[in-house]
């Protein structure tokens, strides 16, 4: 009986941790997504402050042509890693979503490039709503620094509303407005992950030390 209990215990045990690495990859997976957004939200914004010699229009063809590579990048994904033999594994649909996002930005990219900056903001307040999700995790985790990230993602979300809401008369001010906040929003988002993946990392090792220390008692 008692051979019987600790094959299923480890036959559990092992189905658990696959879970759980399977868990991991696509956390891993969605931070490197949000990890290269904010990459490129770096690269536009000293593009558009450094080098004026590149239009507001290439920038655009950029942006959809690295949704559209992702959203491929995302599909082909799914497949080999059989993630249809998953439940809640959503990677062929969000890479369809971006791929038409993508197809249609290079084909409206004149559209776009009218309205750039607000597409930008819209891409900010986005940027803000998963850092507000990232603050929130840290306080799950029971940090005492998520109180900071949380004030500073609540003045990056007025600063994303203030560019949606475009209130200035000034359109270079406007512009200049908007890319610095990009900028320091896209190097916000890079800190943010790096701290919040070392804090989720010492989290599971504690969690994994007090579970062997119950089984061992």
């Amino acid at each position: 009986m008692k051979i019987w209990y600790n094959s299923v215990r480890l036959l559990y045990r092992r189905e658990e941790r696959e879970i759980k690495m399977g868990e991991k990859r696509k956390n891993m997976f969605n931070t490197v997504v949000v990890a290269l957004i904010a990459a490129v939200f770096i690269l536009v914004s000293v593009l558009i402050l450094f080098v004026p010699q590149i239009e507001i229009k290439d920038i655009c063809y950029f942006c959809c042509g690295a949704v559209l590579v992702l959203g491929i990048y995302m599909i082909v994904r799914y497949f080999l890693t059989e993630g249809y033999q998953r439940l809640s594994e959503y990677g062929f649909s969000q890479g369809v979503l971006f791929v038409l996002l993508g197809s249609c930005g290079l084909v409206s990219a004149d559209a776009i490039a009218s309205s750039f900056l607000t597409v930008l903001g819209l891409a900010l307040l986005l940027s803000g709503v998963i850092k507000l999700q990232y603050a929130l995790d840290l306080k799950f985790m029971k940090d005492k620094a998520w109180i900071g990230f949380f004030a500073v993602t609540i003045l990056f979300l007025v600063c994303s509303v203030v560019s949606v809401l475009k209130p200035f008369s000034d359109k270079t001010f406007y512009e200049k407005y908007t890319c610095y906040v990009l900028l320091a929003d896209g190097i916000a988002t890079i800190v943010n992950i790096g701290y919040l993946r070392f804090r989720i990392k010492a989290y599971s090792n504690e969690q994994e030390e007090s579970v062997e220390s119950l089984e061992e008692s």
